[in-house]
């Protein structure tokens, strides 16, 4: 007989060329076994493996650790879990794949912590600030924009910032681009990376674009890039809304 209490797999890409890619899903999955709701947390990391983890009977549910619904989300994990649907109903088991994390709306309000504690902590008042969030973007799938621009959309009717734009880093508006055409002086610039770990887009691509960008100009404007928003604690709290939102759909 299986516990009524369900199970949660994190399913993240992770990356073998660089292991923090794995760090922040490796925190939120202890931080979910720490707090004891769930029979079994695991995780899943599509860059390095081709099959899926054993799972154990009972309600299972798969959180996307991904920033927005593309090919992984609406490809990628359903063929690997064998999901029709998003689910797999079997005699055992049940499984449910929950909806990405870059799609929930709540996301900005973990950006707005993070932009308005670097703001604090600069001596500027968060109102003053002007918060850009960087994405991945792509040219082949628009999934990546959507996710990005419904943060900005949320961030912007909150009026907490004195503005609130995005980039990206393979599609319009460039992240290079977008900060050639900014003027040297100005509101004090806040970044936040809207990636789901400090991987080589977060902790490489975008602070080597700042640099550069920073050198040719010398602008002596107050930039402060945060990183990826993906490690943040209060991720934990998403990930267990996210799973309530989609046991209530499927239950």
């Amino acid at each position: 007989m299986h516990s009524s209490r369900p199970s949660v797999i994190l399913v993240s890409h992770g990356s073998g060329l660089s292991e923090t890619a794995q760090d922040a899903a490796i925190d939120h999955a202890a931080e979910l076994r720490r707090r004891d709701r769930y029979d079994h947390v695991g995780l899943c990391f599509l860059s390095l493996t081709d099959k899926a983890p054993m799972l154990p009977p009972g309600a299972v549910y798969l959180v996307p650790l991904f920033m927005s619904g593309g090919y992984f989300v609406k490809t990628r994990i359903p063929e690997l879990f064998g999901l029709e649907q998003g689910q797999r109903q079997e005699a055992q088991r049940q499984v449910f794949q929950c909806e990405a994390l870059g799609t929930d709306p709540a996301l900005a309000d973990v950006v707005s912590v993070m932009a308005g504690e670097a703001a604090r902590d600069a001596g500027y008042d968060r109102a003053a600030v002007h918060l850009l969030l960087v994405a991945h973007g792509s040219g082949k799938s628009p999934a990546s924009r959507e996710a990005a621009r419904m943060q900005q959309r949320t961030l912007m009717a909150r009026q907490e910032f004195a503005d609130v734009s995005v980039a990206f880093l393979s599609e319009p508006p460039f992240l290079e681009s977008w900060l050639r055409e900014q003027p040297d002086t100005g509101a004090p610039l806040v970044i936040v990376g809207l990636f789901s770990a400090d991987g080589p887009h977060a902790a490489i691509d975008v602070p080597e674009i700042l640099h550069i960008w920073q050198k040719e100009t010398g602008a002596p404007r107050f930039i402060r890039y945060l990183g990826a928003v993906g490690p943040r604690p209060e991720i934990v709290d998403l990930i267990e809304s996210s799973i309530a939102r989609c046991a209530a759909r499927e239950g």
